[in-house]
């Protein structure tokens, strides 16, 4: 049997130690920065809460900014996830896939008040532009795809594709934030979503008389 580099035990053991250290200090680092916020967390409260040696942290991430932005991934990953997983069965009609998924995007985030603090709040602050713009691009590329086999189809005006997915992705960042921040939230949502539809709807050409 292998042993890791240390000598200690099994590779699979120090693998699987290595691991739930990680997923500890991912899971504090998430709740602290979800509750109070980036600048408010420091990285003794994240050792604290996970039950871990500051040296174990070091270990996995190389300051507060890279676990931070392990964060922010895994809490997109899992915002992408829902939504796509929400309209998965919709494989032959990409207008309905679309005008489908678009609202789910708009409410799975809007509800969730962790993500809109580590995502939208802190993250451009603490990824800077560029790395942010990178941590959705699961959701761009999505809707880029989508709006090329509109455009193919004809349903929609030939265009690049690209620049057009950025702009709705930012339509639907800030109603999320616009929504988080409301006091009466249910009711702005379904606002939005009609809006959100009414927006994209337009890009539908009109079939000729």
């Amino acid at each position: 049997m292998s042993v890791d580099e240390s000598g200690l035990g099994p590779v699979g053991t120090h693998a699987a130690r290595s691991a739930a250290t990680r997923a500890a200090l991912t899971a504090a680092a998430r709740r602290l920065f979800g509750d109070v916020g980036y600048n408010a967390t420091t990285l003794n409260d994240v050792v604290v809460a996970a039950s871990v040696t500051r040296g174990a942290l070091y270990h996995h991430f190389e300051d507060k900014a890279d676990l931070f932005e392990a964060v922010a991934r895994q809490v997109y990953d899992e915002l992408w996830e829902s939504t796509r997983s929400a309209v998965a069965d919709i494989r032959n009609d990409h207008w309905r896939r679309l005008m489908t998924a678009l609202p789910i995007h708009l409410k799975v985030r809007a509800k969730n008040l962790e993500a809109q603090r580590i995502l939208f709040i802190d993250g451009p602050a603490v990824l800077g532009w560029e790395r942010w713009r990178e941590l959705q691009a699961k959701t761009v590329d999505g809707i880029a795809l989508t709006l090329r086999a509109l455009m193919d189809e004809g349903k929609i005006a030939m265009g690049k594709p690209e620049p057009l997915a950025h702009l709705i992705v930012g339509a639907l960042n800030d109603a999320a934030l616009a929504i988080a921040h409301a006091p009466q939230n249910k009711a702005l949502l379904d606002d939005y979503v009609a809006a959100v539809r009414s927006l994209v709807g337009g890009l539908m050409l009109r079939e000729a008389d």
